[in-house]
């Protein structure tokens, strides 16, 4: 879920980037979009039903019947998938949307620009395809969440909760956010195409299937993720503030998750992934993962052959060892 980029170091790693532009009309429901060899579908209704909703709640008598009835109940199939998946409730989203009026009012306009962003999308996908023969088009569903997520998956489906893959701290009333999203607020760019590429890889690997993932198949799945997510967009996914960090610390920080590794730690128990109360940055787990996925992608004598293995590898161990990251 790292959500801002720099531009990657000269000659890093070769970088990919082609955008096609479609001469079609931007519609703000569901769009079906065609190019070449494949399509998909991109869903931005909901983003409507919940704006139409939000004003709705100014002359309500009963805010979480109004939610419930004008945005949950009118849920694309979509949507219903990251309600399931996530439990969002009205509740939830009346406690937030009272509690942060202004924060919500600032980032309207961030929500609905994301309609905008089909072009850029629309490239993504197709510099994914040449990358990766397998690729297979999800589906991308832009909603509204009770500021509780910012992107997941299911199987080839994107959900993203806009209200928070859309912030840009410059043009967002932060001020009344707490904990966990205020530190994600504060080093956001608003620039939805790297969660975009970052979400797309996710839904083409095996390895991050089991729900007891290993400290070192997390940080595989979601570090590839980016690195894949990089050679797609020609700049970083990556959280500049994780890498800065990462690149001035590489050699402890490597040292230190051997040893976690070592102890057979589930990512889960360890301060590698979403632990936003240390003073170093958060998610470490993804830079380690990126850099040996790229130790991979750069030491492989066919590139395009790499991002297959990259991608499909189902053995977190086997990969570390024929990335020979550390050595």
């Amino acid at each position: 879920m790292i959500l801002e980029s720099i531009t990657l170091r000269k000659g890093k790693i070769t970088l990919l980037f082609s955008l096609f532009l479609l001469a079609t009309s931007i519609s703000c429901k569901e769009e079906k979009i065609k190019e070449n060899h494949f399509e998909y579908n991109i869903i931005t209704s909901d983003l409507d039903n919940f704006w139409m909703a939000f004003d709705a709640l100014e002359n309500s008598k009963d805010s979480v019947q109004t939610i419930q009835r004008m945005y949950i109940d009118k849920a694309s199939p979509e949507f219903k998938k990251f309600l399931g998946l996530r439990d969002f409730t009205a509740e939830d989203y009346v406690g937030w949307i009272r509690s942060v009026p202004n924060f919500w009012k600032t980032v309207r306009p961030l929500t609905l620009a994301v309609k905008d962003k089909k072009n850029a999308i629309d490239g993504i996908y197709e510099t994914m395809s040449k990358l990766y023969d397998g690729f297979r088009p999800p589906d991308i569903c832009f909603a509204i969440s009770p500021l509780q997520t910012g992107g997941t998956t299911e199987d080839r489906l994107i959900l993203l909760g806009t209200e928070i893959v859309a912030v840009n701290p410059d043009a967002v009333d932060i001020s009344n956010i707490h904990g966990f999203f205020k530190k994600v607020f504060e080093n956001m760019t608003g620039d939805i195409t790297a969660l975009v590429a970052h979400e797309l890889v996710h839904t083409h690997q095996p390895l991050g299937d089991n729900e007891n993932s290993s400290l070192l198949s997390q940080a595989i799945t979601e570090g590839s993720a980016d690195f894949i997510g990089s050679l797609i967009l020609g700049k970083l996914t990556l959280s500049q503030a994780i890498f800065e960090y990462g690149e001035e610390h590489e050699k402890e920080l490597w040292a230190e998750f051997q040893a976690d590794i070592k102890a057979n730690k589930g990512f889960e128990e360890t301060d590698w992934f979403y632990d936003y109360n240390s003073d170093r940055p958060a998610d470490l787990g993804y830079y380690l993962g990126f850099k040996i996925a790229e130790s991979y992608y750069n030491t492989s004598k066919d590139k395009k052959m790499a991002v297959k293995e990259i991608l499909e590898t189902q053995d977190e161990h086997s990969f570390l060892l024929k990335s020979n990251y550390g050595n």
